[in-house]
């Protein structure tokens, strides 16, 4: 799905109208002005107001008063530095930070009424966000995110926004800067461990940062050392948001080594020693306080117009891993491995300059909770690649488990993750694949999204789930069991199909696997 994230659309246009027309104020039915908009499972130590902008601010509100900048935004009362980190690194693009916060919203007199918007990328697709604007305040202040200036309000209200997407403000507690930097771009994550990092952190920190990749550093700790500050300033278990990467040289080295800068080196790096929360650090000092890297790669999900000289090509494919159908397990579970989803890709157009005709490819599986829940809670999630045999290349149909015991996976995840999403890069040969996403412990059940980013367009494909209609015997019943039997059957399509009455592929075999296990 595409989103012409610049222009509203239909449904706020609508509103909007019938609003002016009425002289009314928007109110939103699904994210209220209430407290379980506030919290859902811990109660607040103090009593909060929701109010709207022209109620807190004692001169006329607006969106924005001196353009975007990372000062914008500073963190309320609610350990959500992830959330704030991510959005001083979107301010440091226009074209991004304007998709997602339109530029054409105000208080002015003729198009104000109550109501804004903001566009998120989705589990694969952008969607629109919208919100009144009231605002949680405490003693007539607002008490989550604010903007330096007390008239500027785009950083509450995209706060607000995107705790509606979470399913309150209290569910923000829980996140990662690349999460938030996903949700802003659909990009694709690429996490860092600094405790054991690759040959050359700074080249791969400077390809990233030429390319527009929006990227975060913390310290990770324990729980009980959270928020405790170093004798350098930092602070653990806080997102920093990377703003720049720079090779500079020094005439010599010494403590004082910022000072031996020239001036045009200076104003190269915009060099100030002001207290303005953003600072340089030398390579070396970086990777001895910090413990992670987080880079979200800017993809053909996140630019506006479609570039065919730097955009990726995407192939994206849903999916479900479902008990006793397609929740097989990881490669240690080899009984049940194979009933996994099997998506086929075939790499015929090797990468251009590539001196052993390559195909570069990234690969990316997300578990689509649609909901922020504790990372306990959450299926581990990886995948694998194998190579289909030359002999096996016209075989459309999935492979069984013998394939799996006798065939050694060419590449797969060097662990499962409880994160949201998992990815790698891939130099692979020419030649058709199989990647086989799973969860590790078989008949774990959740939703995916995997998406194959490669320089080349490649072909990609679910291979289907052979369905086997089994002949039964009709025993013979009488009116009062086949009565009962269909109250049971409609009882359980019910519980599956919803309010709109529909079922998909896996739910229909769900009912069915009820159905038979229960005789019916």
């Amino acid at each position: 799905m595409s989103l012409r994230r610049a222009q509203p659309q239909e449904r706020f246009l609508s509103l909007q109208r019938d609003l002016l027309r009425k002289g009314a104020l928007y109110e939103d039915r699904d994210f209220p002005p209430i407290f379980r908009s506030l919290f859902t499972k811990t109660r607040p130590s103090v009593s909060l107001q929701w109010k709207r902008p022209k109620d807190i601010c004692k001169t006329e509100p607006k969106f924005f008063t001196k353009g975007i900048s990372r000062s914008d935004i500073a963190q309320g009362r609610m350990l959500n530095c992830w959330f704030v980190a991510a959005v001083a690194s979107l301010t440091d693009s226009e074209e991004l930070f304007y998709a997602v916060c339109p530029p054409d919203q105000s208080f002015d007199h003729g198009s104000y009424c109550g109501m804004f918007r903001f566009n998120f990328w989705r589990f694969g697709e952008w969607v629109e966000v919208i919100i009144d604007d009231f605002l949680p305040t405490h003693n007539g202040r607002l008490y989550y995110a604010r903007s330096s200036d007390p008239a500027e309000f785009w950083s509450a209200l995209m706060e607000k926004a995107y705790a509606k997407v979470c399913g309150s403000y209290e569910a923000m507690g829980l996140g990662r800067i690349s999460e938030a930097l996903q949700d802003f771009t659909g990009g694709v994550i690429e996490i860092i461990n600094l405790q054991t990092p690759p040959p050359d952190v700074h080249k791969v920190l400077t390809k990233a940062h030429d390319r527009h990749s929006l990227m975060g550093a913390s310290i990770e700790t324990p729980a009980r050392d959270v928020d405790k500050s170093l004798p350098n300033g930092l602070i653990t278990g806080h997102a920093y948001s990377i703003t720049g990467v720079a090779k500079v040289t020094f005439a010599e080295r010494a403590s004082d080594e910022w000072n031996l800068l020239s001036a045009e080196e200076r104003k190269r790096l915009n060099l100030v020693f002001d207290d303005d929360g953003e600072f340089w650090m030398a390579m070396e000092d970086f990777q001895s306080n910090f413990t992670r890297i987080e880079i979200c790669m800017l993809t053909a999900d996140s630019i506006l117009e479609p570039d065919e000289r730097r955009s990726w090509k995407i192939q994206r494919e849903k999916g479900r891993w479902q008990t006793d159908a397609s929740a097989g397990g990881c490669r240690n579970f080899i009984d049940t491995f194979h009933i996994n989803p099997q998506i086929r890709i075939r790499l015929q157009d090797p990468d251009e300059g590539d001196d052993e005709h390559h195909c570069s490819i990234v690969i990316s599986l997300m578990r689509t909770d649609r909901k922020r829940t504790p990372a306990n809670d959450k299926p581990p999630i990886g995948f694998a690649i194998y190579k289909v045999p030359d002999d096996m290349k016209d075989n459309k149909t999935r492979f069984d488990r013998r394939f799996f015991e006798t065939t050694k996976a060419q590449a797969m995840t060097n662990s499962f993750t409880k994160l949201r999403e998992i990815s790698s890069r891939y130099s692979l040969p020419q030649g058709e694949y199989v990647i086989v996403p799973s969860t590790f412990y078989p008949r774990q059940e959740a939703e995916y999204l995997l998406r194959i980013f490669s320089e080349k367009p490649h072909e990609a494909r679910e291979v289907d789930v052979e369905t086997k209609i089994m002949r039964l015997v009709k025993p013979e019943i009488s009116t009062n069991d086949a009565e009962d039997i269909d109250k049971s059957f409609w009882k359980t399509f019910q519980k599956f199909a919803g309010e709109d009455g529909e079922v998909d592929q896996y739910e229909l075999q769900e009912i069915l696997s009820q159905a038979f296990a229960t005789g019916v």
